[in-house]
This record gives structure tokens, sequence and C-alpha cells, in this order.
């Protein structure tokens, strides 16, 4: 029931409004992300921007992101910010029922008065989250990961190829279609 308090706070009221556009604000801190049962981020600053186009026919909803979330580092497990940034945009149809069958296209009913954007605001910012979370430290070389032992060719496409192993044996198969290639450029 407190759940349902919180997450109401995220209803918008789209009936009063003349069509055109229209923008709401809101900050998320953790209790947002407790709201749908994820403990992952226990600090975060998130700023939320949306933008709401209203016609007679639909509602454009334009998500905006920003803001820094807590996660742990994938090599050395330490805890970071990550900046995060993203949009997210889908539009609202009226129809007979609810339907949120597809991502970019939600049907709710023609009775309907307002619209709770609070699915779809985690949905921006889970997706906003690299799926590689790397500390800037580790990336930019000015610290090492405690177990760096233990990671084997970490390489982020940043390595010019004159280090990546060009002097290692290629096999003669590979070779063979190599020059085969190289043969038809010339």
């Amino acid at each position: 029931m407190k759940e349902m308090k919180a997450l109401q706070s995220y209803d918008i009221k789209f009936s009063g409004l003349k069509n055109g556009k229209h923008q709401y604000k809101f900050h998320l801190d953790r209790h947002f992300f407790e709201l749908f049962d994820n403990d992952e981020f226990e600090q975060c600053d998130i700023d939320i921007v949306i933008d709401l186009i209203k016609s007679d026919q639909f509602l454009e909803f334009n998500i905006h992101n920003t803001g820094t979330v807590q996660v742990p580092c994938d090599i050395s497990g330490e805890m970071f910010n990550q900046q995060i940034k993203g949009d997210l945009d889908f539009i609202v149809k009226f129809g007979e029922t609810f339907n949120d069958d597809r991502d970019d296209l939600i049907y709710i009913p023609y009775h309907s008065h307002l619209y709770n954007i609070a699915q779809q605001i985690y949905e921006s910012v889970v997706l906003s989250i690299p799926v590689k979370r790397i500390h800037p430290d580790i990336l930019s070389g000015k610290k090492i990961a405690g177990n760096a032992k233990y990671i084997v060719n970490y390489d982020d496409d940043t390595t010019p190829a004159s280090q990546q192993g060009e002097d290692k044996e290629i096999d003669p198969r590979w070779a063979a279609l190599k020059k085969i290639l190289t043969d038809k450029k010339q």
C-alpha cells in the first residue's frame, strides 16, 4: 500500500492539459528503485526530464535522464559512480483496453485521465547503465585492479594493432586465405 502511494507521485494527469508541449521534472534516489524491488543502486543521483506532447489522438512522451549511479566495477569489484545519460521515447494512444505489448506504443482506456510513468522512468535509467562497468581509474591506467593477474586479454579496442600480437604465428590455413585476399587487392 505504501508503495502504491509513492508511485502515485509519478502520475501524469493529462485530462486538463491543453494540446501542445508540457514538461515534468523528477529527481530519483535509491528509494525509487526500492519501489521496484531493485536494491542494486544503493546510491544514485538522477534527474529526469519528461517532455509530453499532447494531442487529441495520442500522448508522446520523451524521457531524458542524467546523473550518477553507484555500481561495482566488473574488474576490481570496487564501487564507483557511473555517469549515465539516456532517452526513452514512446507514444500512448487511447483504445478499448490497456495494452503494453510494445515498448514504443501503449494503449490506455478511453476514459483514462492520467498515466503513471514510473515504469518507463525505471526502464530508461536501467537501460542507460552500461553493460560493461569499468572503474574510470582502471580505464585511464591510474589504478591497477588487485585481481589484474586473473584478467586475461582485456582489450577495449584502444590498443594499437602493433601491440595486439601481430607478431604471433598465423595458422597456415588462415595465412593462405589472407594471401588470396591480398592478391585480389593488387
